[in-house]
């Protein structure tokens, strides 16, 4: 079992940091495009972090641990920030990629970053009580 904790401030620099830093301690049995997948949620969800929990930065802590177990790939993602809106995660879905590229005006505006992190895991979970936001994330060793 291999651990990694991070702390990085919720700004774009941070998350830069850090998502190169996690993708380096993601575990070997990830490989093609599941690597790919996870590591472009995880960015993602820093990013939504900065961007709409913190209204695009602050010197908040956002803490990440990464937990390779013998059955998967664990994430634990807390912050401070604005908590994610109610309805929001459980609203963003496969279907959200659903629509036409060549019609512009009908291209969603938003959501499809939720969508994402949860298309690149098998479990996403997501709590927030007393000012803390937690996301659970996982995915099972194939």
């Amino acid at each position: 079992m291999r651990e990694l904790e991070l702390v990085l401030h919720a700004t774009f620099a941070d998350v830069a940091r850090a998502t190169e830093h996690l993708r380096d301690h993601l575990p070997a049995w990830l490989a093609g495009d599941a690597r790919h997948a996870v590591e472009l949620a995880l960015a993602e969800v820093l990013t939504n972090i900065v961007e709409h929990g913190y209204h695009g930065g602050a010197l908040e802590d956002i803490r990440v641990r990464l937990l390779d177990r013998p059955g998967g790939l664990e994430v634990d993602v807390c912050d401070r920030g604005r908590p994610i809106p109610d309805g929001r995660l459980e609203q963003a879905d496969e279907t959200t990629f659903l629509f036409d590229p060549t019609d512009i005006a009908g291209l969603p505006e938003g959501g499809m970053g939720l969508a994402l992190i949860k298309a690149a895991f098998d479990e996403v979970r997501y709590a927030s009580h007393d000012g803390l936001n937690q996301l659970h994330l996982v995915l099972r060793f194939r």
